[in-house]
């Protein structure tokens, strides 16, 4: 599936849309060049997918990987820039 969105906040209604269409075990890769939006998406579909809008969602370029308890499963955040 392919997303195209022009803005910030489309991003993060599209990620939201999306979250709600993920099941155990799905694997979501996004690639892209800096500043295309990734991060948002990230950031969108993880705070979705815990029904927790204001949680804190850091990149994990430095701790490689971030884990996240949701009604679906822990989900693994990974940045492998």
């Amino acid at each position: 599936m392919i997303y195209k969105t022009s803005s910030e906040d489309r991003t993060i209604q599209a990620a939201t849309e999306f979250a709600a269409t993920l099941k155990p075990r799905d694997i979501v890769l996004l690639n892209g060049d800096l500043g295309m939006g990734k991060s948002v998406f990230a950031r969108a579909l993880i705070r979705a997918l815990t029904s927790n809008p204001d949680l804190d969602v850091p990149s994990p370029t430095f701790t490689l990987a971030q884990t996240y308890d949701t009604p679906i499963g822990d989900v693994w955040h990974f940045d492998l820039y």
